[in-house]
């Protein structure tokens, strides 16, 4: 039976593409259920996104008695995260399913890659640095952010991302 990958997006850049990232997911094992933040909705390919998942991209809460229930995720992976869903993550602020679901799941000790993608000027900002450092502190969080690499290399490979979700 494959392993289920809860991946949070946000209206933060991929280079790489999101969809390639869920191809490249599924040829590891992964039934991917998409999730993602109102803004990052409008940033990425919704329709594209559910035909590659088999289910749409969840962004609102589900009421009770409406739709089916997500399958229960074995990591939970946050990928991109932008400089605002970082710090909201990091601060407990669930104003969003996304990050609604990303704290939750940490509460239940499921195992959270976090791959912010932001400008370099937001990036050094201090909310940004004690966000990364609330994260890197909370168990099972794992962030991926090299604050040294240049711009354009910050967002790690899909490759490299995906060899820490097969870690966990």
């Amino acid at each position: 039976m494959p392993r289920t990958l809860y991946l949070v997006l946000s209206g933060a850049p991929a280079p790489e593409g999101v969809t390639e990232l869920v191809q490249a997911l599924h040829e590891h094992g992964w039934h991917v259920t998409v999730l993602s933040t109102p803004t990052g909705a409008v940033f990425h390919d919704q329709d594209q996104l559910a035909e590659l998942t088999g289910e749409p991209v969840r962004v609102a809460f589900r009421m009770p008695g409406q739709g089916k229930p997500l399958p229960p995720a074995d990591v939970v992976l946050a990928c991109p995260l932008t400089f605002n869903s970082t710090n909201k993550f990091a601060q407990g602020l669930a104003d969003n399913f996304a990050i609604a679901l990303l704290c939750e799941m940490v509460g239940y000790g499921v195992p959270t890659v976090v791959v912010p993608h932001c400008k370099p000027q937001l990036a050094t900002h201090p909310a940004f640095t004690r966000s990364l450092q609330t994260l890197r502190s909370m168990e099972p969080v794992t962030v991926l952010h090299d604050p040294e690499a240049p711009y354009e290399d910050r967002l790690p490979s899909w490759q490299q991302v995906i060899d820490t979700v097969n870690r966990l």
